[in-house]
């Protein structure tokens, strides 16, 4: 009969993954056979028509015999309650892989890991149809969606040594805070080949909302505090150890005067939403940041793929005056110079001070 029917097919939803299994049994959705209905469709077979109709069907009836639908409803908010609960003993987040640099100077990694996702929603959907029509599988295969981290295994595979570095120091307080605050976005980041690296965009903008402190500044050829002050000596760091690492910087611009943490023409100022730095991976492999702040000094360290500088050193050289020096990139291969570029010639002025208050 129909409810000894409906009994038979109600059975639990049960699901694999790996070696893992889960189950939801019927009555934690509320999974009912409509017996009544079904019932009814019975019932009311040869019953619909006229009497020439009825006698008609009712013989059709005990000729052919006749299917009545059993279907069965459920509770899809407690069905999508139960998916999340074994969605949370799936799920992953994602893990990038990682560089760091051992005491001994070489290059250890750590590998990605891969996150999974499962579409409890898309799942949900597909169950809808066997539950009504208790068409109930014996087992569903769950299968997540893979979620890649940022930086994967292979990304980071070719990494061997530090290609370039650069370090500076400042004094401790509201600057080297800064210093500090701004420095940390340049860690743990990596720059695939052909990729453009904004600073502005990295680091973000330097506000009191994000952590900045006032400090010195320079503002129309004046030293004026300001919020973030500090923070172009962690862009002139960078650009040092980009130009060291043998990557393309392709916007740069100097200050007004010439700073004191680098030698002239080795600087690279940032200002928010106006002045940008940025240098691009032309390299053959991808180059990853590591960069430390301490109380008085700041590194930035660019690690890379030692062969593709093919053996040769790189060093910054300058010629010109202090206000007006001219910088140049220069490889050295066995202590011989085997390629120099001309990079630029700055023109410094020198700082604006106010006219002496005279009585």
């Amino acid at each position: 009969n129909l409810k000894s029917a409906g009994t038979e097919k109600t059975k639990p939803l049960n699901f694999s993954y790996g070696d893992q299994t889960f189950s939801i049994a019927p009555e934690e959705i509320n999974f009912t056979p409509n017996i009544d209905e079904a019932t009814r469709q019975a019932y009311s077979f040869g019953r619909g028509g006229d009497w020439t109709h009825n006698i008609q069907s009712q013989i059709r009836c005990a000729l052919n015999g006749r299917n009545v639908v059993l279907t069965a409803g459920y509770d899809e908010n407690l069905l999508a309650e139960k998916l999340n609960e074994i969605a949370a003993q799936i799920n992953r987040q994602p893990s990038n892989a990682y560089c760091y640099i051992n005491a001994d100077g070489s290059i250890g990694k750590v590998n990605g890991v891969i996150g999974y996702k499962l579409d409890t929603v898309a799942i949900a959907q597909s169950l809808k149809t066997p539950l009504e029509t208790l068409d109930i599988p014996n087992n569903i295969e769950l299968q997540p969606d893979e979620i890649l981290p940022f930086v994967t295994t292979e990304d980071i595979a070719n990494i061997d040594s530090i290609i370039g570095e650069y370090t500076t120091s400042y004094y401790p307080g509201a600057r080297g805070d800064n210093i500090a605050l701004a420095a940390s976005y340049l860690n743990d980041r990596i720059v695939k080949t052909g990729w453009e690296f904004s600073f502005n965009d990295t680091v973000g903008e330097r506000t009191y909302a994000a952590g900045y402190q006032t400090a010195g500044v320079i503002i129309n050829g004046r030293t004026e505090d300001g919020v973030g002050g500090g923070v172009c000596q962690v862009s002139s760091t960078l650009y040092n150890a980009v130009l060291l690492a043998g990557l393309t910087p392709t916007v740069r611009t100097a200050h007004f005067f010439p700073s004191t943490y680098v030698a002239p023409g080795r600087d690279a100022t940032v200002a928010d939403g106006q002045i940008d730095f940025k240098f691009r991976n032309d390299l053959p492999h991808n180059v990853y940041l590591l960069s430390s702040a301490g109380s008085s000094s700041m590194t930035v360290f660019v690690l890379g793929t030692r062969a593709d500088l093919n053996g040769a050193k790189i060093a910054i050289e300058q010629d010109g005056s202090t206000m007006t020096p001219s910088v140049y990139r220069v490889y050295y291969r066995d202590g011989q110079v085997v390629k120099e570029e001309f990079l630029h010639t700055d023109s410094y002025s020198e700082p604006v001070t106010d006219p002496p208050v005279t009585d």
